[in-house]
């Protein structure tokens, strides 16, 4: 887990804390798909008070995970490298009472901020939906089930146009 202690941040605004971690991650699953960690989580950053008890997270973060091609189902291992953006603010003011809910901001209670959910939420954004394992992937004969990618498999596809089939009935 990525949990920080933050109480020199919050008692001297000019301290600037580095954050270094490599973590393994089991599989997450995104749209059906089970996306695998081939490399961990490698993030490199810095915690600094901005102001105002407001903590800022900059960081970079590398992995690479482990995708199929939506064309041709081929293995695809897709590097990763993502920055991390988020300010975070104690969840009560320093007179005690509630501070007001803001959108950019995360809250905290105590000293400890856990890095671990901003991390995990724009580590799957940059997640693609959907991976080619080439440019040009050709992918599977419709037919067949042939990698076209590895030549012409030798189904006669006959291309229509589906908006035409209504009048090739009468046709016929």
């Amino acid at each position: 887990m990525l949990q920080v202690n933050v109480r020199s941040l919050l008692l001297d605004p000019r301290t600037v804390m580095e954050v270094q971690a490599s973590e393994e991650k089991e599989p997450i699953t995104i749209g059906g798909e089970i996306i695998r960690f081939t490399e961990p989580w490698d993030v490199r950053g810095t915690l600094a008070n901005v102001g105002g008890a407001v903590i800022e997270f900059d960081a970079a973060v590398d992995t690479e995970v482990h995708m199929t091609c939506s064309r041709c189902m081929k293995d695809v291992r897709l590097p990763l490298h993502i920055t991390v953006r988020q300010r975070f603010a104690p969840e009560q003011n320093p007179d005690g009472n509630p501070a007001e809910p803001e959108d950019d901001v995360m809250r905290f209670h105590g000293y400890r901020i856990d890095l671990q959910e901003t991390i995990a939420e724009e580590v799957q954004l940059a997640i693609p939906m959907k991976v080619l394992c080439r440019e040009d992937c050709k992918g599977l004969c419709p037919s067949c089930g042939k990698d076209l990618n590895e030549g012409p498999c030798g189904c006669h596809h006959e291309e229509t146009d589906p908006r035409w089939d209504a009048l090739k009935g009468l046709l016929h």
